[in-house]
């Protein structure tokens, strides 16, 4: 009997044709993961076009992005998720996010109104929406969405903190400490809820606790700049004046690196395509240690401009950090492609075949650098030491 041969053939071609569509999906999926989001972007919409009825897929699309700082694309992607799907509550909670990014905070809050209306349970859209009215200074407001928020979802700690914040506006301050103690015990890890708390110890005076608190803040975040300049002063009026002046002067620093990135950010909601900026902004993160998010700021750069050499010499800088050898050396490579006269390049290159022992290799990399740039201190240091253990090991 063959009669069954043609009907597993179609389950074969049909299986295939699922496999096919979910292979774009799911590249995608990995490379938003990597941080790739101009590449998980373009996967994305490769699976769209073969699954024009999926919400799920626009919903990924519309998220990638938005990470690509494509805010326009983004929001037309939203709503093409929700033509396909209009009571999605998460896709209009989403949208209303990305709509506050680009000050249409009145098409927001509509947004998020009818959201609450039709699914009173969804925790998310009543704390956007109490922002939304914090933000008006609507503190009442704020404080009946956030209530809704946690009746949803009563661990929800980020609706907790926010609504400590709204009873510190009104000067209730037990009202939130106990807020902001609900937000700690639903995460304790959180540093911004440790300085909510501390917070509202100082306001009331209890300059003690409240050093507890932001001392408990900068451990888990030492970047949390406004962590950093309360508990400077709470210590000062505790009378801890030396280590108080301390720790505002590492306010001072990080305040500046994030009033740096938020400059930054605020030039790529107008300029997302200006490759530059990502890369200003990979700087800082590196600087800070936050090499993550570099890394996705340097990927972003490149999806730009590919021929940027100091984001393919940095995103090297990374790799070899992380002893990533191979990787390193491909990025190296790849800025002296960009700009053979990239002394940065040179010097990574070289230090690569010194760890490698690959000494007259790592000499006239050096050599190369120097020729580009003739005074950098490191190249030369770099080149006497290659030159003075080559000779050793010549002997």
């Amino acid at each position: 009997m063959v009669w069954y041969r043609p009907f597993l053939l179609l389950l074969v071609l049909a299986s295939y044709g699922q496999a096919s569509e979910s292979a774009h999906e799911m590249r995608g999926d990995r490379s938003m993961d990597a941080g790739r989001y101009g590449e998980a972007a373009a996967h994305y919409q490769c699976a769209v076009d073969q699954h024009t009825k999926s919400a799920v897929l626009y919903r990924k699309l519309a998220a990638a992005h938005a990470k690509n700082e494509a805010l326009p694309a983004a929001v037309r992607t939203y709503e093409q998720a929700m033509a396909l799907e209009p009571s999605h509550a998460k896709s209009r909670t989403e949208l209303a996010i990305l709509l506050t990014r680009l000050d249409r905070y009145d098409d927001a809050a509509a947004l998020l109104e009818q959201t609450v209306r039709e699914q009173p349970d969804h925790a998310r859209a009543h704390l956007v929406l109490g922002l939304l009215h914090a933000r008006e200074g609507h503190y009442p407001a704020a404080v009946a969405a956030y209530q809704r928020a946690i009746a949803a979802v009563p661990g929800y700690g980020e609706a907790w903190f926010n609504l400590g914040e709204a009873y510190l506006k009104q000067n209730d301050y037990a009202a939130a400490e106990q807020a902001f103690r609900s937000a700690v015990a639903a995460d304790t890890t959180s540093a911004p809820f440790c300085n909510g708390l501390g917070r509202s110890y100082y306001l009331r005076r209890d300059y003690a606790a409240a050093a507890a608190e932001f001392s408990r803040a900068v451990r888990l975040d030492s970047l949390f700049a406004q962590a950093r300049f309360n508990l400077g002063n709470a210590l000062l009026r505790s009378g801890q004046k030396e280590e108080g002046r301390r720790q505002l002067a590492l306010y001072k620093r990080l305040d500046d690196e994030q009033e740096r990135i938020a400059i930054l950010k605020n030039t790529l909601a107008t300029h997302p395509d200006d490759a530059g900026t990502y890369h200003d902004l990979a700087v800082v993160y590196g600087q800070r240690g936050q090499y993550q998010q570099a890394r996705i700021r340097y990927l972003q750069a490149l999806d730009r401009d590919p021929a940027f050499a100091p984001a393919h010499h940095n995103l090297g800088n990374i790799h070899f950090r992380r002893g990533e050898m191979a990787a390193a050396e491909q990025r190296f490579r790849q800025a002296l492609q960009a700009d053979s006269t990239y002394a940065l390049a040179h010097l990574g290159l070289g230090n690569i075949q010194m760890l490698r022992q690959q000494y007259q290799r790592a000499i006239a990399s050096f050599r190369r650098g120097l020729r580009h740039q003739p005074d950098h201190p490191k190249l030369r240091r770099n080149l006497a030491a290659a030159e003075q253990i080559a000779a050793q090991v010549g002997r």
